[in-house]
């Protein structure tokens, strides 16, 4: 994999949440002499800015702040889109690889390249949906630039097997240019547990961006049920986002509040020291077969698995399948019966969930993101 000597430049979008973007940053700047980061913040976010970091050998010499985050997501965009442009051009020398993480930032990589500027572009596909905007013009606009995207980038990185087929099957693209790189976990973060911790502990976890999309309003309410069987049960629920208040208000009212807590935004490095002391994981997302879950590799569930929490998840994203039949967890439908029982199961079959736990640890060995990254950059160099 000869990347070390490459100048590299990685621009994405982000969030408060941990996610690709953040990994292939800490991959990168760990293998490649020059590398820059450029950070755009979703208008969604509490995020300040544009943020520019710098690095040599690893080391970062130069943060730069660019425009502020704009609530109106097309202007946010424009802004994002003409400072890529600006940035780049500016540049000494030729960027060896630019990666942008989605088609907006990749765009301005294809646009670098006509002027010689780039002399690599990769497209990062970390989302998708069949329809991303109900404005037919907004949507018109965003497919026009997936289109130019993923015909002109160097590269394809999608995130699953079925963004990749969407993909191909959609805009009839080489597939030879494409690659599955599927989500991996920052395995030597992960706190060491006992499996005497684990089995003593009634706690589930809950961990996401809090959107309606998440389902988290759900097990709140399966747990007015899982309480009547098993008293000793708690929900965390970490993270925040425009439902948070929502949730909260449903706790309330429904007298949960010494069994669900909201602890609120945790840093990485917390998180991976924190969830392991736990019993098990939730992913109950909502049954939508056009929603960005459906499509994506979603971090949440290899996560918990990979923190030695067996997972109760819906059946949506594809490694759904995979946390059945292992089993490593249990799918349900997206209602709250069947959400109650798969909860007490794992809460109090414990040979059950000695199997699950063993079955993540062996499908989670492996999975580390830096061996993903290696892989795919040594079949594209």
């Amino acid at each position: 994999m000869e990347i070390k000597n490459k100048k590299i430049v990685e621009a994405g979008h982000i969030s408060e949440v941990y996610g690709p973007v953040q990994a292939l940053k800490n991959f990168l700047l760990k293998k490649t002499d020059k590398f820059i980061f450029i950070g755009h913040p979703f208008s969604f976010t509490n995020l300040e800015g544009t943020v520019v970091e710098e690095f040599i050998n690893g080391e970062k010499f130069k943060i730069q702040k660019g425009h502020k985050r704009n609530k109106n997501q097309f202007w946010q965009w424009l802004n994002d889109l003409f400072f890529n442009l600006l940035f780049i051009a500016k540049q000494k020398g030729q960027v060896d690889i630019f990666i942008g993480v989605d088609n907006l930032n990749a765009i301005t990589g294809i646009i670098m390249k006509i002027f010689k500027k780039v002399d690599i572009v990769i497209y990062y596909i970390i989302d998708h949906t069949p329809r991303r905007f109900k404005n037919p013009f907004f949507n018109f606009l965003y497919e026009l630039a997936d289109k130019i995207a993923c015909k002109k980038s160097d590269y394809i990185f999608a995130i699953s097997e079925r963004v990749k087929n969407a993909k191909l099957e959609k805009f009839k693209i080489d597939g030879r240019k494409i690659f599955t790189v599927p989500v991996g976990v920052e395995l030597e973060k992960i706190d060491k547990f006992t499996l005497e911790e684990k089995l003593n502990s009634k706690s589930m976890i809950f961990m996401s961006y809090l959107d309606e999309t998440k389902g988290c309003q759900l097990m709140i309410e399966a747990m007015a049920e899982i309480i009547k069987k098993e008293s000793k049960a708690e929900l965390l629920i970490i993270g925040t986002g425009p439902y948070e208040n929502k949730l909260k208000e449903m706790a309330k009212m429904a007298g949960l509040e010494k069994n669900i807590k909201f602890l609120g935004a945790m840093d990485h490095n917390t998180l991976f020291k924190f969830i392991p002391h736990h019993r098990f994981g939730v992913a109950p997302y909502l049954d939508d077969k056009n929603s960005y879950t459906y499509y994506a590799d979603p971090t949440k569930p290899k996560e918990y698995l990979a923190c030695g929490l067996p997972v109760v998840i819906t059946d949506v994203p594809w490694i759904a399948k995979e946390i059945g039949q292992k089993p490593m967890g249990i799918v349900c439908k997206y209602n709250k019966e069947e959400l109650v029982n798969a909860c007490l199961k794992l809460l109090q079959d414990d040979e059950f969930y000695k199997l699950c736990l063993k079955n993540a640890q062996e499908f989670t060995k492996d999975l580390s993101y830096d061996n993903i990254y290696k892989e795919v950059f040594y079949k594209i160099l």
